[in-house]
């Protein structure tokens, strides 16, 4: 994968920022620890004391310190002195508990973004949103003036957190920023959009949902930390709301063949009815909630791959970012390789 230096275009000042990371130990908020380290510049990584830490580099300018964004009391002393705050964290989990995911998304960013307020040298945040806060698009792409309409507990929590973000920037003045990225791909990931390719890419996927047809738009999480760290350099992206999605988007058939061509296989040719996916879908849930298992089917994603998911991103793009892996083909190869190069496939 071709990749640009963005050490001049993502502005960060060595010398004095202080880059606050939370849920820095998953998948998006360690790779956001990786480049801003890599920049030289000073890391504040925040996760919950237990998680673990691999993927945390041992570096100089790189500071771990443990924290639950639900229990307020530690936050002022983690805050002291940040400059700039990325916000990842929350329970990314379409099956989560409705309590669990408001505890975590709503209040723990309400009891970050207090704490803040006493820190003056907080210069800007940005918060991490979704694009399923759309529900099922009415009209695509769909740009940040959609409609929104969650369709379930996950989205509607991302949802409620926006509102609480701006709240705080309407009311209190505090500079927040807000992303919506649209399904995040890239090594380290587990969930989502990474589980069904590599359900696929260990045959455990026999056939194409529907027509395969349906287009979904996907985002590396390499141009999702980027654009983060982009729109924290700029004052008038406070206040704001941004949709993160490549510049391809693509069938859900043809990145079946994609992935099947980089493993040397070939792509799945049946195709099943929507509601005999329903069904299948129906029974993996029922058997993997008595085995305590998380099934590759859930209801919101079973949803999603049955209409159009595309994205306007000129919002974003109109002030200057661009993407450095702007399609699925682009960046999956090397998310492959990553797979199997740590054993997670073999291919």
């Amino acid at each position: 994968m071709k990749t640009i230096n963005t050490i001049n275009s993502l502005e960060l000042n060595r010398e004095k920022d202080v880059c606050l990371v939370t849920g820095a130990c998953g998948f998006v908020g360690s790779h956001l620890v990786d480049v801003l380290a890599s920049r030289g510049l000073s890391v504040r990584a925040t996760d919950l004391h237990n998680v673990n830490r691999k993927y945390i580099p041992s570096s100089d300018n790189v500071e771990f310190f443990p924290a639950d964004l639900t229990q307020p009391e530690g936050l002022p002393t983690i805050l002291q002195g940040v400059t700039k705050i990325f916000h990842p964290a929350g329970i990314f989990r379409f099956g989560a508990p409705t309590k669990l995911l408001f505890k975590v998304n709503v209040e723990g960013t309400t009891n970050l973004l207090s704490a803040a307020l006493s820190e003056e040298s907080v210069s800007h945040i940005v918060n991490w949103s979704t694009a399923m806060v759309y529900g099922t698009l009415i009209q695509t792409p769909a740009d940040e003036k959609h409609p929104i309409h969650p369709e379930d507990s996950y989205s509607e929590s991302k949802w409620v957190q926006e509102q609480i973000a701006l709240s705080f920037f309407q009311e209190n003045g505090l500079p927040v920023s807000i992303i919506r990225p649209t399904a995040i791909y890239g090594p380290r990931s587990f969930y989502g959009t990474s589980k069904a390719l590599l359900a696929l890419v260990k045959g455990k996927i026999f056939g194409i949902p529907g027509d395969g047809k349906t287009i979904q738009h996907h985002v590396h999480v390499d141009d999702v930390v980027r654009a983060a760290i982009f729109l924290s350099n700029k004052t008038d992206s406070v206040g704001e709301i941004y949709n993160v999605a490549d510049d391809v988007p693509i069938s859900i058939e043809e990145s079946f063949r994609i992935v099947s061509e980089l493993i040397d296989k070939k792509p799945p040719k049946l195709h099943f009815s929507k509601w005999l996916v329903y069904l299948y879908g129906y029974l993996d849930r029922f058997w993997n909630k008595l085995t305590r298992k998380t099934s590759l089917y859930e209801k919101t994603s079973l949803k999603l791959i049955f209409s159009d998911h595309i994205f306007d991103t000129t919002k974003l793009k109109s002030l200057g970012f661009q993407y450095t892996v702007p399609s699925f083909e682009t960046g999956i190869e090397e998310t492959l390789k990553w797979y199997k190069k740590h054993g997670y496939v073999k291919y």
